[in-house]
């Protein structure tokens, strides 16, 4: 795996720290991955961000519709009116990717890094356009909600 373990680990770490300290959801990690782009994929929502300086690319939080519904639940947000519930839910996921993007990036201090603010995308097969020629590595979590994926493209 080409992409360097300095950089992933702070994502790892950032990612069980948010899980726990926002929902008091333990997560457990399973072994990085180099993500297939060409694929395909199973996640129905994406929360994305870019980052720039010493290291550009982008960092992606996915998940199932099922369990960013139990976040919203875990968060508080239990009366919401089902036609709010999956705008309020990627607006969640969003706000997860900002918070480990931004925990990932205090910890890797050392370098000049900018995060861009997220955006989500949902749907079944949704795309994304990830850097050329560099490999996309999947951190799997599992948690007792279902599993959900961090992954993270640098160059």
């Amino acid at each position: 795996m080409a992409m360097d373990v300095k950089v992933i680990n702070p994502f790892l770490n950032a990612t069980l720290q948010t899980f726990k300290q926002m929902f008091q959801v333990e997560s457990k990690n399973n072994e990085p991955f180099v993500v297939d782009v060409i694929s395909g994929h199973q996640w129905e929502v994406s929360g994305l961000l870019g980052v720039t300086g010493d290291y550009s690319g982008v960092v992606a939080v996915r998940l199932h519709k099922t369990l960013a519904f139990k976040l919203l639940e875990l968060s508080g947000l239990t009366d919401i009116h089902p036609d709010e519930k999956l705008e309020l839910s990627q607006e969640l996921v969003s706000e997860v990717t900002n918070i480990i993007s931004g925990s990932a990036v205090s910890a890797l201090s050392s370098y000049n890094l900018t995060v861009s603010p997220p955006v989500t995308i949902t749907g079944k097969d949704h795309v994304i356009s990830w850097p050329k020629n560099y490999p996309v590595v999947g951190i799997p979590f599992i948690t007792p909600y279902g599993p959900y994926e961090v992954d993270v493209c640098f160059k």
